[in-house]
């Protein structure tokens, strides 16, 4: 054997996973991107709500139609490949790597379909299942410990030596407290534009509603930490707050159109957030 270690680096297996993930998806876009732009299309040209509806119950159910086809091309493009003489799928075959069984043999479909089924795990666990390529002492994924299996080089043969690697136990856990702190500031960012985006839809249902009283006083009125108030070009509801990120006005033109816009305060980012377009 020309190597000390038979098994496969992190990066090697990593663009191997990354090619055979777009080869995989192609056969399911191939079939339902068509679908779904033809009835995009029927939809856009449909005359009423119900014709309307139609396609776009049509464009979910092609939607749902190509996750299934996905899984199951995902599952057969990998478990078939693996699982035949070459024992690798074409990213593997073209980072020159393969995967093995316990005896560092050929493994069975039944096996390489769970193998494939256990990548799912490490999805769910914010790819560290992956991360463990790189840390653990044999170089295997989290899927690898499910199926019993070992992504090794293609000069490696069955009844070969499987030996052990210093573990870096260490870097695993911080990639997982980094993967972690990531999600939770995503978690926390959603939470705030969510928090943003309801408290400017209340205001513009308010202004909407204070348009047509001719009642409302010239002076600032406030409620719930918004405040309402009108000028000569029409109504304003300003709002600020830690939660927003910024200080914003909407804007309710007395003009025919009626549109809630809005003001982002200077140097406070865009209107994004609120869920409505700056005012021109």
């Amino acid at each position: 054997m020309s190597h000390i270690y038979p098994y496969a680096g992190f990066w090697r297996r990593a663009i191997a996973f990354l090619a055979d993930t777009l080869l995989a998806a192609v056969p399911p876009a191939v079939i339902c991107l068509p679908l779904m732009f033809w009835q995009g299309l029927a939809m856009s040209r449909a005359e009423g709500t119900d014709a309307a509806g139609v396609h776009l119950a049509a464009l979910v159910i092609i939607y749902l139609l190509w996750q299934v086809l996905a899984i199951i091309s995902f599952w057969l493009y990998f478990a078939w490949q693996e699982s035949g003489p070459r024992q690798a799928t074409f990213g593997k075959r073209m980072m020159k790597i393969k995967v093995a069984g316990p005896d560092g043999g050929r493994i069975g479909f039944g096996r390489a379909s769970g193998r494939t089924f256990a990548k799912w795990i490490s999805y769910f666990t914010l790819y560290v299942g992956f991360m463990m390529a790189g840390t653990t002492r044999q170089k295997r994924a989290l899927h690898d410990y499910i199926a019993q299996t070992y992504v090794v080089r293609t000069d490696f043969e069955p009844g070969g030596e499987l030996p052990s690697l210093p573990s870096r136990p260490w870097l695993l856990a911080g990639l997982t407290v980094l993967l972690l702190g990531l999600f939770a500031v995503g978690l926390f960012a959603g939470w705030a534009s969510e928090q943003t985006s309801g408290m400017a839809g209340k205001a513009a249902a308010e202004l909407q509603a204070l348009a047509g009283d001719k009642d409302f006083p010239q002076e600032p009125v406030e409620a719930d930490g918004i405040v309402y108030f009108r000028l000569n070009d029409g109504l304003y509801a300003e709002f600020t707050g830690a939660e927003n990120e910024g200080d914003y006005t909407l804007f309710l033109s007395d003009g025919a159109d009626g549109k809630v816009c809005c003001l982002a305060a200077p140097d406070e980012g865009d209107c994004t957030r609120t869920g409505f377009s700056p005012c021109e």
